[in-house]
């Protein structure tokens, strides 16, 4: 990624858009510097690249929340536009940040949402937060972190940079090396590691189950062996003894089948005696029912004889009830219904002359009616004359009552405009009053922003002597008695070593004196007779010398020698590294002396030094370090008052200035609308008056009362219209009655003739039945008089009874022939030899299926085991297998802990440390190199992308942490650098053809920015553009392509410088 150009419009200090920042034109040289005042807006530039592209700012302590300028107009948008190529392709991305702003019309406020758009030649664009901070991460490769320590190391954070965990660097590296690969390979192995285990516990849960569900009888001689395996089993909840448990069940099983072969045996035996007592009993049984059928139907016949004469009776009864019902009670029914026709005519004709009487009646009514609603009919033209003249007068009533209600709006107009003419009287002399007190205040507090400037300085002053101060006491003052507390303990090395050398040469002194007196005896003990001595050659002995009590032999002098020798070279090592450490002191306590002095004497504290001791010096630093913070606490409190001083002037600028114009402009324009107002609402008031005085001659005062008076007269015209209408339509309705009463009348008069005679004719044959059916009168022809249904129920049970008396006749006869000769048996005694042989057979059957359910059960549990068993074997092995595998990769194997990736990635980042010294050897004299840590054994968490730093000066290594403010700042440059060339020759697609460094030159001396201008102007050479933040003057010296921002009033600006070539080194 190489920018192209940069557009900001209404960001941070800067009020609208200011010029384009052409990055092309630097290319030539490479290498920019952004210079200007504290405040000015200098960082700003470098945020709205970040914010353009990842939506956040360079730095972490920095938000995007108040990113719109305090000092834009609510007409300017804010936005930033950023121009870059990468890899061939060019695009720009637009960003506006979320801030709010007046309304246009009306009052309030309204809100600008953050948006984002990504342009790329010749492709439609992408839009939206989301959306472009993933298409930008794709096509650079890396997200906002990453992008802050390889292309953009923003003011205060190179400590970061350098200081990185192994975790933190593990994301970045990832991404340059491409090692996802390797740490899915990790996932991987977990998720199958998991799955293989899962898989062997439910297979050996599956099995213990299976083992659960055996089960055997407990006279069984195995069932105590079975319960005690299952036991073990269950606690265990492991299948570690498979073998065991299957070889159980085949033994159970094999002694199961044994028994029930044995049942069976017992079982075909019962059940053969128990069929032979089955069929004794049920010969009983045939032999009992023919007696008892005998007896039966015998007691049946005796009933049969008991009910003849009653169903001789019903015979009789039953023939008089069929004559009576069928012959003779039809000609009856057909008498009394002409009876009962006759009566309802003659009550029909009594009616009807009743309701023609009074039909007559009200003929009379309705003729007297109509006469008098006919009278009225002289009132319906008078009511119709009073309608039609209101319906001409409608329109003039409607104009009178707009006229009065307009009147009415005009007289409340007036009053308003007279109570605004007060009102403005008012606001123009609070306006006056408000335009003194705010040139009063801006004539107050205008010199506070040069007060403002002066404390500015003061305090980056006072900020920069308290980092020196902090340096010493929390720093170099420790650092001081660590290496006291060093000199001190190889002193008090150096002096037990010494003290048990001079005890062992006092050893070796003694034992070299006693040797010396014991060498004869010593000699004199190996001598044999009859071989020579050593000493004088002869072959006798006769007086040996003796050897003393305290003796010492050779082997023991030569370890006391040895012994000797060994604390000789410790106490001259010991002695050594004291002298190192003694001089080590010395020279740090000197260049302590020194950076106290310079503290000591800055012009903020102006502190004598010379007659001071070492002692006194480390006293009075931490005193000015107090006094530097009470006066640096006191300086930000002034600060703090000056900036409100400058806020309250600013804010009265501007209320002074639009109080000045747009509130007196306005002012004075609602003054002449007010005027004009007034003069057209006095001629409408003169116009309306004059016309309201031609409409008072109406017939009423308003329309309300004319529509009421014309609606009263529309219903009384119709009142007297209908009542004429419902008087006729009455009239001729009773006539109709009357006509229709008479006709009715005399219909039925005829049909009254025709029914009595048809009466007489039917009770003559009536009379005719009763005598030839055998009956004497009507009343007792109707005692027999039923119901069909009774009549077929009589002949139903007469019939049965003829029917059963021959079935009886013919079964009695056949009971008789089969129960000839037999006798009575004892069924109960039978079945009771039955229930015990069937009792004894149910045991039998059902031990056997309780047996070879057992087995069946433990069959199936043992296949299911044997099934289980090669899953179980398969899941093992697999999850050993992934274990060990995982473990490897995961890094839990040694002593140490480093995954496989972070393993690949170690080896890549050694290239980028190795990048990394080409830069910082030169910048650094030669004396520091970058070193990747190396895990220490047993440690639970591991270092290996952790830094340290090799002072070649001393041979020592020591975290990067310990680095001064400057020496800090030229690592991490040297690292940045690093990183950004490997990124750039990496397969990872992460190209980067920029830099970007704010601040941090200012902890450097000028030797060591030198060095790294050097370094950088080099790196230009390679086509990447690097632009730096600095005040050092320098730096704003001797780099020609500037970006000046400069601090107003009215917000920042920027001016954009061109120079020659640049040459050499300054």
């Amino acid at each position: 990624m190489k920018p192209v150009k940069l557009i900001i419009s209404a960001i941070g200090p800067y009020a609208g858009r200011i010029p384009d920042i052409e990055f092309v034109t630097f290319e030539e040289k490479g290498l920019f510097l952004i210079s200007g005042d504290t405040g000015a807006g200098k960082t700003t530039i470098f945020d709205a690249i970040c914010f353009a592209l990842y939506g956040t700012t360079s730095g972490t302590y920095r938000d995007t929340k108040n990113l719109r300028s305090e000092y834009a107009k609510d007409s300017v948008q804010s936005y930033v536009d950023f121009y870059f190529s990468h890899q061939g392709r060019e695009f720009h991305v637009w960003r506006q940040p979320s801030y709010e702003r007046q309304k246009q019309r009306g009052s309030g406020v309204i809100l600008e949402k953050e948006k984002a758009v990504l342009y790329e030649e010749g492709q439609a664009p992408i839009e939206g937060l989301t959306q472009v901070n993933t298409a930008v991460k794709e096509l650079l490769h890396i997200n906002e972190k990453q992008f802050k320590q390889i292309v953009m190391i923003a003011q205060g954070e190179f400590w970061d940079l350098l200081n990185a965990k192994t975790e933190q660097r593990t994301e970045i590296l990832r991404t340059i090396f491409l090692t996802d690969g390797y740490k899915n390979i990790e996932y991987k192995l977990k998720d199958r590691m998991d799955a293989s285990h899962r898989m062997k516990e439910n297979a050996e849960k599956s099995i213990i189950q299976h083992f659960e569900d055996v089960s055997a009888k407990e006279e069984d001689a195995l069932f105590d062996e079975l319960e005690d395996l299952k036991s073990r089993a269950g606690r265990s909840g492991s299948a570690w003894n498979l073998d065991e448990l299957l070889v159980v069940m085949e033994r159970l099983i094999l002694s199961d089948r044994e028994e029930l072969e044995r049942m069976k045996a017992d079982l075909k035996e019962a059940e053969t005696e128990l069929e032979k007592n089955k069929d004794t009993r049920a010969r009983a049984e045939i032999n009992n029912r023919f007696i008892e059928k005998r007896d039966k139907l015998e007691k049946e016949r005796e009933e049969l004889e008991k009910r003849k004469a009653e169903i001789d009776e019903q015979k009789q009864l039953l023939d008089r009830q069929k004559k009576a019902t069928r012959h003779v009670n039809p000609a009856y029914t057909a008498w009394t219904q002409k009876r009962e026709e006759v009566s309802l005519t003659q009550n029909q004709i009594k009616t009807t002359k009743s309701s023609l009487e009074a039909a007559e009646a009200a003929v009379k009514q309705a003729e007297d009616a109509l006469d008098a609603a006919c009278r009225l009919e002289p009132e319906v033209d008078r009511l119709r004359q009073t309608i039609s003249r209101i319906d001409d007068e409608e329109k003039q009533y409607q104009q009178k009552e707009e006229l009065e209600e307009k009147l009415k709006e005009l007289k409340e107009l007036d009053d308003t405009i007279s109570a605004k003419e007060a009102d403005l009287k008012e606001i123009e002399k609070a306006l006056k009053e408000k335009i003194k007190a705010l040139t009063e205040t801006v004539k107050a507090l205008k010199a506070k922003p040069a007060e403002l400037t002066e404390a500015k300085n003061e305090s980056e002053k006072l900020t920069d002597l308290l980092a020196d101060l902090d340096a010493v006491i929390d720093d170099q003052m420790p650092k001081r008695e660590a290496k006291k507390k060093d000199l001190a303990k190889k002193q008090n090395t150096f002096l037990e070593i010494r003290d048990k050398y001079e005890e062992a040469s006092g050893r070796r002194e003694e034992a070299e004196r006693i040797l010396e007196d014991s060498r004869a005896g010593i000699l004199a003990e190996k001598l044999v007779e009859g071989e020579k001595c050593p000493v004088c050659g002869s072959v006798h002995h006769p007086e040996p010398a003796e050897l003393k009590d305290v003796s010492i032999s050779e082997d023991d002098f030569k370890k006391l020698q040895k012994k000797e020798a060994e604390l000789r070279d410790k106490k001259n090592n010991a002695n050594t590294e004291a002298e190192k450490a003694k001089t080590s002191l010395e020279e740090f306590e000197e260049q302590l002396r020194i950076a106290i002095s310079d503290c000591m004497e800055n012009p903020l504290l102006d502190m004598a030094v010379e007659e001071k001791s070492f002692e006194e010096l480390l006293v009075a630093v931490k005193g000015a370090k107090t006094q530097v913070e009470t006066r640096s606490k006191e300086n930000i409190r002034k600060c703090n008052s000056l900036r409100r001083d400058c806020t309250t002037l600013e804010k009265a600028e501007k209320e002074l200035e639009t109080a000045q114009g747009d509130e007196t402009e306005k002012l004075n324009s609602k003054k002449e609308d007010l005027g004009e107002n007034r003069q057209k609402t006095n001629q409408e008031l003169t116009t309306t008056t004059a016309t309201l005085k031609t409409l008072e001659k109406l017939s009423f005062p308003d329309w309300e009362t004319a529509k009421k008076e014309r609606t009263q007269a529309e219903t009384k015209k119709n009142k007297i219209l209908d009542d004429i209408k419902k008087a006729d339509a009455e009239k001729k309705n009773a006539d109709d009655n009357v006509t229709a009463a008479r006709s009715k009348l005399k219909t039925l008069d005829d049909s009254l003739d025709q029914q009595k005679k048809d009466e007489e004719t039917l009770r003559e044959k009536l009379n005719k039945e009763v005598s030839a059916n055998g009956f004497s009168s009507v009343e007792e022809m109707l005692t027999c008089v039923v119901r069909e249904e009774d009549i077929a129920s009589s002949d139903k049970v007469i019939h049965e009874y003829d029917q059963d008396v021959a079935t009886n006749e013919k079964q009695l006869s056949d009971a008789k022939k089969d129960a000839e000769g037999k006798k009575a048996i004892d069924i109960q005694a039978l079945q009771a030899v039955c229930d015990e042989q069937g009792a004894k057979v149910d045991l039998i059957r059902k031990n056997c299926n309780n047996s070879e359910n057992r087995i069946h059960t433990n069959e199936e549990k043992q296949k299911s085991i044997l099934d289980r068993r090669e899953e179980l074997e398969k899941a093992r092995k697999e999850n050993g297998i992934c274990q060990r595998l995982y473990n490897l990769v995961k890094g839990t194997t040694g002593n140490g802990k480093i995954t496989l990736e972070q393993y690949i990635q170690a080896a890549g980042f050694d290239g980028i440390i190795a990048a990394a010294n080409r830069r910082l050897l030169p910048m650094s004299d030669g004396q520091y190199e970058l070193y990747r840590q190396e895990n220490s054994p047993g440690r639970k968490s591991n270092n290996f992308l952790d830094l340290e730093v090799l002072d070649n000066y001393t041979g020592h290594r020591r975290p990067v942490g310990n680095l001064s403010g400057g020496e800090s700042f030229k690592a991490s440059l040297s690292l940045a650098l690093g990183l950004s060339d490997t990124v750039s020759s990496n397969l990872g697609g992460v190209q980067m053809d920029a830099l970007f460094v704010d601040e941090g030159f200012g902890t450097l001396d000028r030797k060591s920015l030198d060095n790294a201008m050097e370094i950088l102007i080099n790196l230009t050479g390679s086509n990447k553009l690097v632009g730096i933040i600095s005040h050092r003057e320098e730096l704003i010296e001797n780099i020609p392509q500037q970006i000046k921002v400069k601090k107003t009033k009215a917000g920042s600006q920027i001016t954009v410088e061109y120079g020659f070539k640049f040459e050499g080194r300054f």
